[in-house]
């Protein structure tokens, strides 16, 4: 299951997923959310995307490799977010997003949503 809101007072995309998530809802959700980030007008592509995983359970590899493919793809650029976080408390769930991570120097992982967007808005600095 998952939602897509978005915050237009802060160009902020949040993104909620809970549960299992197939690789067809990670297409169905992909649209939601390139909706939900055109629907930002001007401010698309400097604005900031929350993935909130926080209880999502473990991906499988395929749906790991169909998320990854809209950070690296060239052909969604034009809609990447300046900044992005991803929440979760799973250690394996931090672990698969790190091969995400890899490819984007503007995504962080967090424990904590508040920290998350203290970081996407630019009040805290995370090393």
């Amino acid at each position: 299951m998952y939602k897509v809101v978005v915050d237009r007072s802060h160009a902020m995309v949040n993104v909620v997923a809970e549960g299992f998530v197939t690789e067809a809802e990670i297409g169905e959700a992909a649209g939601a959310l390139h909706g939900a980030i055109r629907s930002l007008g001007e401010r698309a592509g400097s604005h900031v995307t929350l993935y909130d995983f926080a209880r999502l359970d473990i991906a499988s590899p395929k749906v790991l490799a169909r998320f990854a493919t809209y950070f690296t793809d060239p052909i969604y650029s034009a809609i990447w977010a300046r900044r992005v976080a991803l929440v979760t408390g799973s250690p394996l769930v931090h672990l698969q997003m790190a091969r995400v991570r890899s490819d984007r120097v503007n995504l962080r992982v967090f424990d904590d949503r508040r920290a998350a967007i203290a970081w996407l808005l630019g009040r805290a600095t995370v090393h």
